[in-house]
């Protein structure tokens, strides 16, 4: 496993900082126990106030498709700049599971798209807690089997497929991988949750759970207790991707994973990279000194969040 960037202990640096007090004020007005459309909304406005500039594409369009319990909407994007048939990224947005949305992720999605000339299939899956695991994974699971038997019609080389999800989205896209039939080229996992067990224990939750950071760690467990039908599904590879068979995890595909040194995630997904290493997937950790949880969606402020746009856009566009 191929390991990068400095050591995840430093402390936040001065485009981190000024997010972190700039949050303080900008959502000041927001109740002390929000309900979950006042996270949806907080989530959206954190993400327009801070993400990337919007990128220039081709086109954008929404559908639906037959999932298995209803219509998956999803949101398309081609990109303006790109080969005659290229990669195509199924993304998979983050929140808890529960309060992400497409309009949120629009800019990251955009993002994506120019950096790595690729097709986006943004998925817009069923969310917690009006809908517990599996729904967001089966959702996922079909939008990725969509995907792949229409990508020529999308314009898309169906040899060049690759799953990306950041927080949540993370866990749901390493649980795709390890289960889908479709051949991969490439999973991405930016800061994912990658154990919902109540048995779960990272030092970094406890370390940098605490609020300074942005994500708390009640905030972790609340998520999973939205998601979660039973505790005892959080023991499912399904819901918990680290708990996996060896066998499970060689089937992935090379995998690039990003962390935030000041996360409380941090931890787990250096773990899950190690078990993937160990299975036999080529990988790379990335792991982003003094950076918070959220810094790529938060591109916009921070930098090194779009350094890891364009890192994961080359990543795409090498796909052979």
């Amino acid at each position: 496993m191929s390991v990068t960037g400095s050591s995840p202990e430093a402390g936040p640096d001065a485009e981190t900082a000024a997010l972190l007090a700039a949050m303080a004020v900008d959502f000041a007005d927001v109740p002390a126990e929000p309900t979950v459309d006042d996270r949806r909304a907080m989530l959206r406005r954190m993400a327009l106030a801070y993400g990337p500039a919007p990128a220039p594409v081709a086109g954008i369009e929404d559908r639906e498709i037959p999932g298995p319990a209803g219509p998956i909407p999803l949101r398309i994007y081609w990109p303006a700049e790109a080969a005659a048939r290229p990669p195509l990224l199924l993304h998979i947005h983050g929140g808890g599971w529960a309060i992400g949305d497409p309009e949120g992720y629009e800019r990251v999605c955009r993002a994506y798209c120019a950096a790595g000339g690729c097709v986006v299939v943004d998925v817009h899956y069923r969310r917690a807690p009006e809908h517990k695991y599996p729904a967001a994974l089966e959702d996922c699971e079909a939008a990725l089997a969509w995907a792949a038997a229409e990508a020529e019609t999308l314009g898309a080389d169906p040899a060049r497929i690759a799953v990306t999800g950041d927080s949540a989205g993370g866990n749901l896209a390493a649980a795709v991988c390890q289960r889908t039939s479709v051949r991969l080229a490439l999973q991405v996992l930016v800061y994912p949750v990658i154990s919902a067990s109540a048995h779960a224990d990272f030092q970094s939750r406890a370390a940098l759970g605490d609020g300074r950071f942005f994500l708390r760690e009640a905030d972790i467990r609340n998520a999973e207790t939205e998601y979660l039908p039973t505790p005892a599904a959080g023991e499912e590879p399904g819901a918990s991707p680290i708990l996996a068979a060896d066998a499970a995890l060689a089937r992935t595909p090379p995998a690039l994973v990003v962390t935030a040194g000041l996360d409380p995630l941090r931890d787990e997904g250096r773990a899950y990279a190690l078990r993937l290493a160990t299975a036999g997937v080529a990988v790379e950790h990335l792991c982003v000194a003094g950076a918070i949880h959220g810094f790529v969606l938060f591109a916009g402020r921070i930098a090194r969040g779009r350094d890891v746009i364009a890192e994961i856009g080359r990543r795409l566009r090498a796909l052979a």
